[in-house]
């Protein structure tokens, strides 16, 4: 963590501490039930405390719903001091909790006072909005003017929150951290809404009647096992599809962790290029199962030494299009299947199984095509043994812009070793050392 970072993440405590004392100051106390806001703080703590990850990078829990109830329930200056002493508890207990696989601190003292302090903030806002537009002459009275007040309280609770964090992540990875919030609220969006669905119908059926609160967990905790057993299952999918992945390499000893390794490559260029995260994530997805259509090309085909016949090559160029059909029945892959589909076409048109061109060719499967061109010919194989990195280096400059896309060859090439070297030698033409390599690959890449 940069000391900026850190600087940044502590800077929240003040606006947070301000907030609390103005709406201290100027709303006047309202005393609220007490056996309430024991029982929401204890159960916001607890949902904290049981995060799903919905993404490789995203995690949520139930402690928004909690967070709003807590808004719509209790006077603003209550409502902020509640929604800190909730993630106090929470965030303290994780504190405390280690990983069993790392032995490393859940959360980090740092993370604690961050969290708590957006969060204060994002309450206060949230507050304010409820109170305003549920105040006589705003918008009426009413159920329509309560949902109006709730939903849009649980808009600023989430924007700010969000705010908050993506601005501290963009300054981790060195990203736009508009680009990071549109990435997460697509991913999390749904469960976010249900959250927060959820958290107005607790604080509508608890008001008045704490022990209702315990009972309204249940569907709660239900849409948080729901949530849970989604990512679950999502990842046991992907899993399974790339254990059969990897039985389609081991069939050939020659070609066995080489969807690892394009999956590796092209995640490399794909960040080169500045790619969103999600975009990384389906590239390396469709990377690992790129080959998965070769399960129905015969052995006699796939393990064959030497030159294909014309009807040999014709069953190989069936395995893209294979391989996206095996994918179809998986909504996991419902986009990255194209990328498989499309990972042999060329630039130049020349490619299969659609014989597309340009910008016809998703981005993706012009990454992976690059990738899995470099690792077929730097690793052994029947007909010939793996090449020096120069000589295939060689070959893809020779096919940048015919058969590879220039750009993602280049984005491929500033991520090998040696990078800064070989750098000014692509930009001003084929290095004399690549040309003279350049006839001993000719032809190799025909599967």
């Amino acid at each position: 963590m940069t000391p900026r970072l850190r600087a940044y993440m502590l800077s929240m405590a003040a606006p947070a501490g301000l907030a609390a004392i103005l709406l201290m100051r100027l709303t006047a106390p309202v005393p609220g039930d007490p056996v309430l806001m024991v029982v929401l703080v204890a159960l916001g703590a607890a949902a904290a405390n049981f995060p799903v990850m919905v993404s490789p990078r995203y995690k949520t829990d139930a402690s928004p719903a909690i967070d709003l109830a807590l808004v719509i329930l209790f006077p603003p200056a209550a409502a902020v001091a509640l929604v800190g002493l909730t993630r106090i508890l929470g965030d303290g207990l994780l504190c405390l909790r280690r990983n069993l696989a790392t032995g490393t601190r859940r959360r980090a003292p740092i993370d604690l006072v961050f969290n708590t302090s957006q969060l204060m903030i994002a309450a206060a806002c949230a507050a304010i909005i409820y109170r305003g537009l549920t105040s006589p002459g705003v918008l009426g009275s009413g159920l329509a003017a309560e949902l109006a007040g709730a939903a849009l309280a649980a808009v600023a609770l989430y924007v700010v929150s969000t705010s908050a964090v993506v601005i501290a992540v963009g300054r981790l990875v060195a990203r736009s951290p508009f680009e990071i919030w549109a990435e997460a609220a697509g991913i999390e969006l749904k469960q976010t809404a249900a959250i927060y669905t959820a958290g107005y119908l607790l604080a509508v059926v608890s008001n008045g009647r704490p022990w209702l609160a315990l009972v309204m967990m249940g569907p709660v905790a239900g849409l948080q096992l729901a949530l849970n057993r989604s990512a679950q299952m999502r990842a046991q999918t992907v899993a399974a599809v790339e254990s059969m992945a990897d039985v389609v390499d081991r069939r050939d000893p020659y070609t066995y962790q080489h969807s690892q390794n394009v999956a590796e490559y092209a995640v490399r260029t794909a960040r080169r290029l500045h790619l969103p995260d999600r975009d990384v994530e389906l590239i390396r997805l469709a990377g690992r199962v790129h080959d998965l259509g070769k399960i129905a090309v015969p052995d006699a085909v796939l393990h064959k030494q030497g030159r294909l016949t014309e009807e040999e090559f014709a069953l190989m160029k069936k395995h893209p299009a294979d391989g996206a059909e095996i994918l179809a029945k998986f909504p996991e892959y419902r986009r990255g299947r194209e990328l498989v589909l499309d990972h042999h076409e060329r630039i130049d048109g020349r490619g299969y199984p659609r014989g597309l061109s340009g910008s016809q060719i998703p981005l993706g499967a012009r990454i992976l095509a690059v990738a899995d061109a470099w690792d077929a010919m730097t690793s052994n194989r029947p007909y010939r043994t793996a090449l020096d990195q120069d000589v295939a280096l060689g070959e893809l400059v020779r096919g940048r812009g015919t058969q590879w896309d220039a750009e993602v060859v280049d984005a491929f090439a500033a991520t090998l070793p040696g990078a800064a070297e070989l750098e000014p030698e692509r930009h001003t033409g084929v290095a004399a050392p690549l040309l003279r390599s350049l006839g001993a690959v000719a032809g190799i890449l025909t599967s």
